[in-house]
């Protein structure tokens, strides 16, 4: 099937591992000129080298989305570059702190919603400019099965997920007269740097080792998810290329999960 993606300019946030990374190998398959950001520049470097390798045309830029400033560079190298950008990614998220609502303080949430929100709010309002350059951009934002459906723990990134998902929602209404296209992805559990910190957290707070934390974690998680596994970057890769490809040009404010048959409603 042609996507119709080759020679597009991309731009995926959060890029130097997990999701991210395997979106961006994803979209590099498909022939798409990449730009990829992260706080972590010799983990984002690596990244880079491996996509070349493969005959990926991708640069790399060192970025802290949650920096007005941050963002304007990246986009401002994009615009001299390319002069346009077809798809914009939104994927960079996580916390610093976990816990229950009342472990939590208010930098917690403050820092949770500059992360989870604020960045995609930045990346949006400064990339528009080039993306009304394009005759068919796309923006694509990475949420959480937590936006729809939370647990006990971590209310501070729950309730910014679900800020992600109406801040989808609210962008299409407004860009699809411009018919620029905007759609959330709500991922499961995945294996990832947040998912490892997770178990830490648990394995500091239970006192007992790492590798302890992750079976118990992993056990209880994966008897949560009827195909009985926890979810890789590949698994959300695969919905992301073709979201922004033209086969999904009729698609836009919608919210597409992606669990392993976890959330347990219909949608």
């Amino acid at each position: 099937m042609d996507l119709g993606l080759k020679g597009q300019v991309a731009l995926v946030t959060g890029a130097s591992k997990g999701i991210g990374k395997n979106i961006a190998k994803a979209l590099a398959a498909e022939g798409v000129r990449l730009v990829i950001c992260s706080r972590r520049q010799v983990n984002l470097k690596t990244v880079q080298k491996e996509l070349r390798v493969i005959g990926a045309k991708v640069e790399a830029i060192t970025c802290d989305v949650t920096s007005i400033s941050d963002v304007r560079k990246v986009m401002k190298f994009i615009d001299k570059k390319f002069g346009r950008l077809d798809i914009l990614v939104n994927n960079a998220g996580g916390v610093d702190q976990f816990g229950n609502f009342m472990e939590l303080n208010e930098d917690a949430w403050l820092q949770s919603f500059q992360t989870n929100v604020m960045s995609v709010v930045h990346c949006v309002r400064y990339a528009l400019p080039l993306i009304r350059k394009s005759s068919r951009g796309k923006i694509l934002n990475i949420s959480s099965i937590s936006g729809v459906e939370p647990g006990y723990y971590n209310s501070h990134y729950t309730a910014a997920k679900a800020a992600v998902i109406n801040l989808t929602k609210s962008l299409a209404n407004q860009l699809s007269q411009e018919n620029i296209l905007v759609n959330v992805i709500c991922a499961g559990p995945v294996l990832s740097d947040l998912w490892d910190r997770n178990v830490k957290n648990l394995a500091d707070k239970f006192n007992i080792s790492f590798q302890e934390a992750k079976k118990r974690f992993d056990q209880e998680e994966c008897a949560k998810i009827p195909l009985g596994r926890v979810g890789v970057g590949e698994d959300i890769a695969g919905l992301a290329v073709f979201l922004v490809s033209k086969q999904a040009s009729w698609v836009t404010g919608s919210c597409f999960h992606v669990n392993g048959g976890k959330l347990r409603a219909m949608c």
